[in-house]
Parts: C-alpha cells; structure tokens; sequence
C-alpha cells in the first residue's frame, strides 16, 4: 500500500499541519514580543535607576556593549525599545570615545618623542575609534527622533515624564558628541552638520534648573564653539557659568564638564585649567547618589581633558591624586609621580 504525500488521508492532514505549525510560530512570536517588552521595562525600571546610583563607567561601557544587541534584536518581534536603546547605544559609544582618547594621547607621546610611525598608527586608531563612537552617538541620536518627532523651531514634544526627559536630555548631548566625533574621525560617519542647531533648539524644551543647568550648558557650549548659532544679545560664557553653578549646587557637575570642553574646542586653556580646578576642589560628599553615575562621566570628561594637557606638557597623563594641579604649578602643586620602578616591582 502507497503511503506517499499523494494519498487523501494526508492531504486531509496537510491543512491541519500547516495550520499548526502557523499558531506555533504565532505563539513563538508572541512570548518573544512579550518578553522584550519585559525586559525592556525591567531596563527602565529597576535595571536603569540601579546603574544611575553606580561610579562605575567602565560597567556600565561594557553593559552598553553587551546589551545592546540583546535589546535591539526585539524589534523584530514587535517590541519598541527605542527609548532605551538612546541611553544603550550612548553608554556603548563611551567606550569608543575612551579607547579613542587613549590612542590620541598615545599620538601625542610619539610625536614628541619623534616615532613617526607609531604617531601614524596611534592616529588611525583614533580615528577609527572615533567614527566608532560617532555612529553609536548617531544611533542614539536617531533613536531619539524617532521616538519623539524631528526637532522644530518653537516645538517641543511631549516630554510629561522625568524619564522621557532624561532620555531627550541625553539623545542631544548624544547628538553633539557624535558630530564631535565624527570630526575627529575626518567624517567617516557622516554625521549632518545641522544637528547642532536642531540640539540648541531641542535643549530649550527642558526646564533647566530641574536637569542641572545642562539645557543651557548645551546651549552655551554650541553657540561658544558655533557663534552663527548663538541668538543676538546670546551671552554662551555667562550659560556655561550658571549651568556649572548650579550643577555644583545639585551635586552633578555635567555643566563644569561642558565649560572645561567648550574652553578646549575654543583653545582657551586658562578656561579649561580652571573649569578642572573648581571641579577637583568639589565636596564629593553633596554628589547626587540617585544620579551618581552621571557626575562620574562628567568626571571622566573632566580627566580626560586634564590628561590631554599634561600629555601635551610632559608626556604623562595626570598623576594619581593630581586632579586639579598643573606641572607647572608653584608649591606643592603639580607633583609628579616619580616613583623608581624598582620599588614598584
């Protein structure tokens, strides 16, 4: 007897198991959708507020890097991580933006010491770290928008929710750092030049006193390093001043890292050097615990842009416990450490 696909009796069945096989993937496709969708609010949640209380940015890098892709592959069945994924890819890109500056500052070792080729190969890694970092940045930026609408002139979206707000927040500053980058990058990315006024007008949206003075720090750093931006009678050093005050006073110091990098772009080091001493000088104990996490990064612009200066001078990145103190400094600022390798073997 001839049992093949031919016989009535399994063509009977066919139907039957198609029809079955289709509810199952159905079903597959629903518990994958809801279980992005429970991530995705366990990461709003509980996962986000837990790392904010966190100083530990090379976590919460690797956390972005590793995540990532994790929570972007639910798109797929459905769910909309959009919001969360502007924080993920900024802490990814972090990471990028921190082996970046380690191949700049490797750059500029060589270069005083004349190995030409090792400069040549420490600035290619830079740049590539760099358009690495963009894109992220840029992703972020993008994910911003498409959750939120396109930034106009006098609009605002609705923004009801300090999480929303945070995450705009951060998208702009995702923005601004992305067309940084991507410069450094000798534009690889491609990053529109016009997101710096779209950020400048997207800043306005946010009440500033409520997010540390960064709207208006964000605002006066553009408009310092663009001034075609900046609105006549625009005073950017005067925005850049009260949005680090009022960070000191709200223990997250985001507005002093945005003055000492609005100094650096404009090549004004007294600025820089003084933005890095007020910072060093800060009472560490009026931190923000609730939003440790964000002071730290600022704290790790603050070094960054510390390190970048003592390289340039001496050589060496800033010493241990040398926040705040120059080489150059009279007195007992600006040791440095002169430990002999022996006694450290």
């Amino acid at each position: 007897m001839h049992l093949g696909f031919s016989s009535p009796g399994i063509r009977a069945i066919k139907p039957l198991l198609v029809t079955g096989l289709l509810i199952f993937l159905q079903g597959c496709g629903l518990i994958y959708k809801s279980t992005g969708d429970i991530l995705i609010n366990y990461g709003r949640d509980e996962m986000l507020p837990y790392v904010m209380t966190n100083d530990d940015t090379e976590m919460a890098c690797a956390l972005g890097e590793s995540m990532t892709p994790l929570l972007m592959s639910f798109e797929a069945v459905g769910s909309d991580p959009d919001k969360l994924a502007v924080l993920q890819y900024v802490t990814a890109g972090s990471c990028s933006q921190a082996r970046a500056l380690d191949a700049e500052l490797r750059y500029m070792r060589n270069i005083e010491q004349g190995n030409v080729t090792e400069a040549q190969d420490a600035r290619i890694v830079q740049k590539r770290q760099a358009a690495t970092a963009a894109q992220r940045q840029f992703e972020a930026y993008n994910r911003m928008v498409r959750e939120y609408g396109q930034i106009k002139e006098n609009e605002c979206p609705d923004l009801d929710e300090d999480f929303d707000q945070m995450v705009w927040m951060v998208g702009l500053i995702a923005g601004t750092q992305a067309l940084m980058n991507d410069g450094t990058s000798g534009g690889q990315v491609g990053v529109p030049r016009n997101i710096a006024a779209k950020v400048s007008r997207g800043a306005a949206c946010l009440e500033n006193t409520k997010w540390w003075g960064v709207p208006n720090g964000i605002r006066g750093a553009i408009w310092n390093i663009l001034p075609p931006l900046a609105p006549e009678n625009a005073e950017p050093w005067a925005e850049l001043d009260k949005a680090e005050e009022i960070g000191f006073d709200q223990g997250v110091r985001l507005g002093s890292a945005l003055y000492a990098m609005a100094g650096y772009s404009k090549g004004d080091n007294e600025r820089v050097r003084e933005a890095i001493r007020k910072f060093a000088e800060y009472d560490e104990s009026k931190i923000d615990n609730q939003y440790r996490m964000l002071d730290t990064m600022a704290h790790t612009i603050i070094l960054g842009l510390s390190d970048r200066l003592w390289t340039e001078a001496t050589g060496k990145r800033t010493p241990i416990g040398g926040l705040g103190t120059f080489w150059d400094d009279g007195g007992s600022g600006g040791q440095q450490d002169n430990s002999d390798i022996e006694d450290l073997l």
